[in-house]
């Protein structure tokens, strides 16, 4: 079962499941609107490679979890060995995979990075995440290569990630660069578009999470961003 995403929950399951959820949710119409707004700042793709993009957004969103300090915290079970196991951060490592190792042209892979590190915006954004902001902060929980190996190996078996990527262990030199490089380009009319991205990934984890915790009522949140999936596929 290992990795874990949540106590008896495994990160393959929950990857597949809230791209299962997301997908039944995006129209083509919504990769057109994605290819053309690209298109119109220089990022030139087809309509098959962002459908492609996004897929891998979504099941490689919580990559980050696959750190081995929250790893180490569940059993092969994904039982927890601890009371109360946090994965707090975890979008750092999944952000730090997509700016370095994802198989795209920088633009892309700074908007994958992008809705990674944001796709918990409701807790924390980029804003929040400088070094001296983090309180408890460790560099195993941006190590990914031991367990973020056997994720992709997994997604790869199912044919469901057909990129030559890799993941490997991350280091708070690497995270400082990647804000630092986002920081200096921050007035770039590009990097806005990364909401696109971002809003499946949301309502991808944000379903499937409250399916796992026993929730059968949608979010507000989830609600909204579903009525900004649709408001845009009709652009």
């Amino acid at each position: 079962m290992k990795p874990c995403a949540f106590t008896k929950q495994s990160l393959l399951d929950h990857s597949i499941s809230s791209y299962e959820i997301a997908s039944k949710l995006i129209s083509n119409n919504y990769y057109k609107v994605i290819v053309n707004r690209l298109n119109k700042v220089g990022i030139s793709l087809k309509e098959e490679e962002v459908k492609e993009l996004v897929k891998d957004a979504i099941l490689l969103h919580d990559i980050g979890k696959t750190g081995e300090y929250y790893q180490e915290k569940f059993d092969d079970e994904c039982n927890p060995k601890t009371s109360n196991p946090s994965f707090i951060y975890h979008e750092i490592g999944s952000a730090l995979f997509f700016y370095y190792d994802y198989d795209a042209n920088e633009k892309v892979r700074e908007l994958l990075a992008l809705s990674a590190i944001n796709h918990l915006n409701a807790i924390r954004g980029i804003g929040d995440l400088s070094l001296n902001k983090l309180q408890g902060f460790q560099e195993s929980m941006i190590h990914l290569k031991k367990y973020g190996s056997l994720i992709l190996e997994k997604l790869k078996e199912k044919g469901l990630i057909t990129k030559n990527v890799k993941v490997e262990d991350y280091s708070f030199d690497e995270f400082s660069d990647m804000l630092y490089a986002f920081a200096k380009k921050s007035n770039y009319t590009y990097l806005k578009l990364y909401n696109l991205f971002l809003a499946p990934v949301m309502i991808g984890d944000n379903l499937d999470s409250s399916l796992v915790r026993l929730s059968d009522k949608k979010s507000r949140f989830v609600r909204l961003l579903e009525g900004e999936i649709i408001a845009c596929s009709t652009l």
